[in-house]
């Protein structure tokens, strides 16, 4: 068990940092400017490139760091365990398909696409087509928390990851009111949140890893 379990807790920390440096490469983390995006995109296409692979490899990693914590022994017969390692799992499935949104910007932004013909398809993308996203993508971080609690109270885990998630959202809604107020400093807010939310993640793992045989 041991080794499974150090093997997924090092699938969790992968997960962790590779969803923030997707993050990172993205110009504007969590903007819904259709023109925004295909103007920025369009200036950094090979970070958005980069993005896109660390984000389907973070999907990725997320798959058999879940599957260790359903069978770690402090986890196994909990209810609890389950359902915010199932609620992750949804979200994960929001995360990947979040990254396809990403790719499909960096096409409509190569070299000889009409960007007019473009931009009502992003709207479209960024407004009634979030439907088939944004509850995946709330379901990670909804999942995440859950877990995060679970975990910490199970011994699983260092109570760390419910601080660190409670901070994260702190830092999104007062960090992200005081950007808006001031006209600046939407980017590193994001960056900061996200961050913190990609550390608790890494700490998940990092609580699997040091689990004894």
């Amino acid at each position: 068990m041991s080794s499974v379990s150090r093997l997924a807790g090092s699938c969790l920390v992968g997960a962790g940092i590779s969803f923030w440096g997707a993050w990172f490469l993205m110009p504007l983390p969590g903007t819904t400017d259709a023109a925004f995006i295909l103007e920025q995109v369009g200036a950094t296409p090979e970070r958005v490139w980069w993005s896109v692979v660390l984000q389907v490899t973070s999907s990725a990693l997320f798959l058999p760091g879940l599957l260790g914590i359903a069978r770690d022994v402090r986890l196994r017969e909990s209810g609890s365990a389950f359902a915010a390692a199932a609620l992750t799992g949804v979200g994960v499935t929001g995360l990947a398909a979040d990254a396809i949104y990403h790719l499909a910007a960096y096409e409509m932004s190569r070299p000889g696409v009409a960007r007019d013909a473009m931009l009502p398809v992003m709207e479209r993308f960024q407004s009634a087509d979030l439907v088939f996203v944004a509850p995946q993508l709330l379901a990670l971080v909804a999942g995440i928390g859950f877990l995060g609690v679970v975990a910490a109270r199970a011994g699983a885990a260092s109570r760390r990851v419910p601080r660190l998630l409670a901070l994260a959202l702190g830092v999104a809604v007062v960090g992200g009111a005081a950007a808006r107020a001031l006209g600046t400093g939407r980017r590193e807010i994001a960056l900061s949140a996200l961050a913190l939310f990609a550390l608790a993640i890494a700490e998940l793992g990092a609580g699997l890893w040091r689990a004894r045989s």
